[in-house]
């Protein structure tokens, strides 16, 4: 084939191949709208509540003073970066859990007010717990949440509390009720769709070798990345000079007491991670183990079994833990004297 003709083939054969990019690119995009478009009529209320989040890696956030939220869409009360030197603030980064019941139906808030009523008097100052948690977040979420908010309210410690959930993809997985892929636009629809199909060959390989359990599976297949952001966490703890405590959840295991509970292997292997990183670890397997798991989990109305969320005694019960560690370790000089 002569020089000219040679060059004329390869041109004429990468204009198909742009061609059938852009295609493919249009018609992917053009699945994605209609997807879109059927999500938006099944969750009409969705756009109430949360919102395409301005940083992209967060994928989505909560409307400001709707739902719950304060100014900066998180479900607590108003604080101010600033604080005086008469108060001790705690930050906890979290997702829904966390994020509690209500702004005051929440463990955080329970141990604020545990805290002030128990230590205040005595010690002076006042203690403050400012709850960064939104429904849904992965770790990789709340990571940024702790790099980019978390400092600004100049804490004395950080609370990171984790749920066995946390490593689940935002936008991927569905532990997030689909507002990771309610709300995430990709770039380019061709690249997402092959990250996708590699995500899912990753874990179709990944399933030949661990435990199908959701729990169990994410936490054998995605162990390397659970690890770096671990150590992630450390790092920040570290560099701030702020102590982090992990605070490790239980699963509330369907048709099992904490006697029967088949997940203790995935926490003994998050804490020596944390523990390898130089967190404070406190595991509320502690706390729960002596109460039967429906006593203390929320009911819910919604379809499906959900492991995750304790009700206002749970809640009550994880505050209670929190105090007692707190004044047994951390702020064991500021603990009042019990009268005789």
């Amino acid at each position: 084939m002569p020089h000219v003709h040679r060059r004329h083939a390869i041109a004429f054969v990468g204009f198909f191949l742009l061609a059938g990019i852009v295609l493919t690119e249009v018609l992917l995009r053009s699945q994605y709208q209609n997807a879109h478009r059927k999500m938006a009529l099944r969750y009409q209320d969705r756009e109430l509540c949360t919102m395409r989040a301005p940083d992209p890696r967060l994928i989505y956030t909560y409307v400001p003073n709707t739902c719950g939220s304060n100014t900066k869409g998180y479900n607590d009360a108003e604080y101010t970066y600033e604080k005086s030197p008469a108060i001790y603030r705690m930050v906890i980064i979290g997702d829904s859990v966390a994020s509690g019941l209500s702004r005051t139906e929440k463990f955080g808030k329970i141990l604020e007010q545990r805290l002030n009523t128990n230590l205040s008097p005595h010690m002076g100052r006042t203690y403050e717990v400012i709850v960064l948690a939104r429904s849904g977040y992965s770790t990789s979420q709340e990571l940024i949440i702790l790099e980019d908010e978390a400092f600004q309210y100049h804490p004395d410690l950080v609370l990171w509390s984790y749920v066995l959930n946390d490593p689940a993809h935002p936008v991927y997985h569905n532990a997030n009720g689909e507002l990771g892929y309610f709300w995430y636009v990709p770039q380019y629809h061709l690249v997402h769709a092959l990250n996708k199909a590699m995500f899912q060959m990753h874990e179709k390989i990944k399933s030949y070798t661990c435990e199908k359990e959701f729990h169990k599976f994410l936490h054998c297949a995605y162990r390397h990345q659970i690890e770096a952001h671990i150590r992630k966490i450390g790092d920040i703890a570290r560099k701030k000079h702020i102590p982090i405590i992990f605070l490790i959840h239980s699963v509330f295991e369907k048709g099992k007491t904490y006697a029967e509970y088949s997940l203790m292997p995935v926490h003994t292997m998050l804490n020596a991670m944390a523990t390898s990183a130089g967190l404070i670890v406190w595991d509320l397997y502690e706390a729960f183990r002596d109460y039967d798991p429906q006593e203390i989990q929320v009911a819910s109305n919604a379809p499906g079994y959900d492991p995750w969320h304790p009700n206002i005694k749970g809640h009550t019960i994880i505050a209670e833990y929190l105090y007692a560690k707190l004044t047994q370790g951390l702020l064991v000089q500021e603990t009042p004297k019990q009268p005789m």
